[in-house]
Formats: C-alpha cells, sequence, structure tokens
C-alpha cells in the first residue's frame, strides 16, 4: 500500500492525531513554490534555500537543522554561503507573508506598540513612522469627556 507522507510514515507528530498548530496549506504550498523558483536559480535545493532565507534575517543568529543522511546535512551546512538576491527575499517574503490576522487594528497596534520585533525585523515599514498613529499621549476624538481618578 503507498502512502502519501512527506516523511517516513509514523514519524510524525501530526499524524493520525490531527494538526499540533494550524497550517495554511495554500500559503505552505506557495512557499514551497517559490523556494523552488529561487533554488533554480541557484542549483541549489528548496531545503539550502530555505535555510539561507532564515539566515539572513538580522534577528536570526541560528538555525536547528534535521537532516537523516550526511549528503542533507552537508547540504544544509552549505546554506550559510548562499547569497539570495534581494528580489529573491522579497518573493519569499510575499509567499508567506500571513497578512494580519482578525482583529486587524489591534494586531497593528499591538505589533508595533508592544512588540518591537516587528521594527527590528522589517524596518523599512516604519521608515515614515509605521502603519498606524499612536493616539495614546493625544487627545482623541473621545478625550474631551474622559475623566481621571486619581
Amino acid at each position: 500500500m503507498l502512502h502519501a507522507c512527506s516523511i517516513p510514515c509514523g514519524r510524525s507528530f501530526g499524524e493520525g492525531q490531527g494538526s499540533f498548530v494550524p497550517f495554511d496549506k495554500e500559503m505552505g504550498y506557495r512557499v514551497v513554490e517559490a523556494l523552488k523558483e529561487v533554488a533554480g536559480r541557484h542549483d541549489a535545493t528548496p531545503a539550502r534555500v530555505a535555510l539561507a532565507w532564515v539566515l539572513g534575517r538580522s534577528a536570526v543568529s541560528s538555525v536547528i537543522v534535521a537532516a537523516r543522511k550526511p549528503e542533507q546535512l552537508e547540504d544544509n551546512i552549505r546554506a550559510v554561503d548562499l547569497r539570495l538576491l534581494d528580489d529573491e527575499v522579497r518573493l519569499l517574503d510575499a509567499a508567506s507573508d500571513p497578512g494580519v490576522p482578525y482583529p486587524k487594528w489591534m494586531v497593528l497596534q499591538l505589533d508595533t506598540a508592544e512588540d518591537p520585533r516587528s521594527k527590528v525585523l522589517y524596518p523599512e515599514r516604519y521608515a515614515d513612522g509605521g502603519p498606524w498613529t499612536d493616539l495614546r499621549r493625544t487627545r482623541w476624538s473621545g478625550a474631551e469627556n474622559a475623566t481621571t481618578n486619581h
């Protein structure tokens, strides 16, 4: 009997148990296709491109690899020498961008106000101040009627 397992059957945590975390399969396919396209430009494997892409992030200093064969390990290690072009990084970023989940306005505010990682990872998005205006220290439309209890 043939199985359509991407890894040896019986080895996956989620196999037969459902997904551990939600996963957008359509986005996963887009990412794999983009990885294959970039890999073809460099005569490399999609795995090597994926590792080079992650290693190219300013906030990433190391990655965890899982190779079953010495050849796979060697390929993974060679990712440190692969330099992706800016347009290739943009292609991979676009393919993997999950967008902003519901509720968008709240996520955008929390993303920049309380979690500075996006400013570190994508400083170009915040060059002009960012995608929203912080109203916490200004008089917004409802502030005239607000009272402060001390």
